[in-house]
C-alpha cells in the first residue's frame, strides 16, 4: 500500500492562541514595512516563532478573499526558516487584497522575513 504524501500542516505551537493576544506585537516598536504588508516583531517565549494574521474586512471585503490571503500567508511562513527563531510576529495587511497580486504579496512577505532572519 502506497504512502499518502506528508501534509504541510501548521501546528497550534506556530500560532498564537487566543485572538487578542498579538496586541503586543502589533504595539512593538520592531517593524518591516512593505508596500502592501507590515511585520511586527517581538522576541517570543518558546523556541518557536508564532504568527498572528491581522486584516480587516474594509480592506478585504470577501471572506473567500481574507481566507486565501490567510492561506498565502501560513504557506509562506511555514516554508521559511524564520519558525525556529523563537520570535512572535504578526502580519498586517496594509492595503487592499487581490487574488491577482497573490503572487507580489507572497514575494513581499518572503523578502519581509528574509531581512528579519539577515538581522
Amino acid at each position: 500500500m502506497a504512502r499518502s504524501p506528508r501534509r504541510e500542516g501548521f501546528s497550534k505551537r506556530h500560532r498564537f492562541s487566543a485572538h487578542g493576544s498579538f496586541g503586543v506585537a502589533l504595539r512593538s516598536p520592531r517593524k518591516l514595512r512593505g508596500d502592501a504588508v507590515t511585520l511586527h516583531v517581538v522576541p517570543g517565549r518558546g523556541a518557536s516563532t508564532r504568527l498572528g494574521i491581522a486584516l480587516t474586512r474594509r480592506l478585504v471585503p470577501l471572506s473567500v478573499e481574507r481566507n486565501r490571503f490567510k492561506r498565502l500567508v501560513r504557506d509562506v511562513f511555514r516554508r521559511h526558516e524564520v519558525k525556529n527563531r523563537g520570535l512572535d510576529c504578526v502580519v498586517a495587511l496594509r492595503k487592499p487584497f487581490d487574488a491577482s497580486l497573490a503572487p507580489a504579496f507572497r514575494d513581499e512577505l518572503r523578502n519581509l522575513l528574509d531581512q528579519l532572519t539577515a538581522r
